[in-house]
């Protein structure tokens, strides 16, 4: 079973690798902010990944969009609505 390590909020979370990673935290009471409700338009479930980037599907073209307009940048940021992950997994919810 993986695990989403939320390294600000010291929480763990195991995962079968089924859902997104917002959906998943939800379920398991960790709050994380999403506008839209997971559907990839809003932008504010983004993440940064900290470790296990390898474990996660790759950003499709619309969410690769959605990233692209948002204020946290860069290679490690994600929308957590879109991430499902196969294996372990080390995330920021807030920006430092």
């Amino acid at each position: 079973m993986a695990m989403i390590y939320v390294l600000d909020k010291d929480i763990e979370v195991p995962t079968h690798g089924a859902d997104p990673i917002l959906f998943v935290l939800w379920d398991n009471r960790v709050t994380i902010t999403s506008i839209c409700g997971g559907n990839c338009s809003c932008g504010a479930c983004n993440i940064e990944v900290l470790e296990g980037m390898e474990n996660l599907n790759p950003p499709s073209d619309e969410e690769k969009r959605v990233l692209s307009r948002i204020k946290r940048q860069g290679p490690n940021v994600r929308l957590a609505c879109q991430c499902v992950p196969n294996g372990d997994v080390a995330i920021r919810i807030v920006p430092e």
